[in-house]
């Protein structure tokens, strides 16, 4: 004799259940603004007068900080000679066009690097390590290793940014 099993019910989750402030939250909103503007009607503050005074103050405290930074940095300026204010100026010139003549190369020699040099496998792609991230950030670019399959080959493709 079969006993009819007990089915058992199911209980309906009460995640997809709104809230009741989740379901009426535009009338809520709407509620509270009206409550806002019936206190702006009957309140006794110098609302206008007091953002005004704070948008002032606020402009006085971003002006005398400004002009407080920028006697600092003339001051410190009147410490050096033209000279050699032109002689670092020249010698940051001299590094970053060294710095772009470098990349260049490096483009030139890296730009192209598809099957292995040694045995003519196909490559695959390696992660790169600490100095080959930050020499990519440096020098602004895309810098790809790579492994043989078959040799101990690795090698670099290095990329402007701009290029795909």
């Amino acid at each position: 004799m079969n006993v009819p099993e007990k089915q058992r019910r199911r209980k309906r989750s009460k995640r997809f259940e709104k809230s009741l402030v989740r379901a009426f939250s535009v009338e809520i909103m709407i509620g509270l603004i009206f409550l806002f503007g019936v206190f702006l009607l009957f309140e006794d503050m110098e609302i206008k007068t007091t953002v005004f005074h704070g948008i002032v103050s606020f402009f006085q405290w971003t002006t005398n900080g400004f002009s407080s930074l920028l006697g600092a940095i003339l001051g410190t300026a009147d410490a050096f000679e033209t000279s050699d204010i032109v002689g670092t100026t020249l010698i940051i010139i001299a590094f970053l066009l060294l710095t772009y003549r470098v990349r260049q190369k490096a483009i030139l020699r890296f730009h192209e690097l598809s099957e292995c040099p040694d045995c003519g496998c196909d490559l695959i792609h390696v992660h790169r390590n600490n100095l080959q991230k930050l020499a990519g950030w440096m020098f602004l670019l895309k810098i790809r290793r790579y492994s043989c399959k078959e040799c101990d080959f690795e090698g670099l493709r290095m990329r402007s940014k701009k290029s795909r």
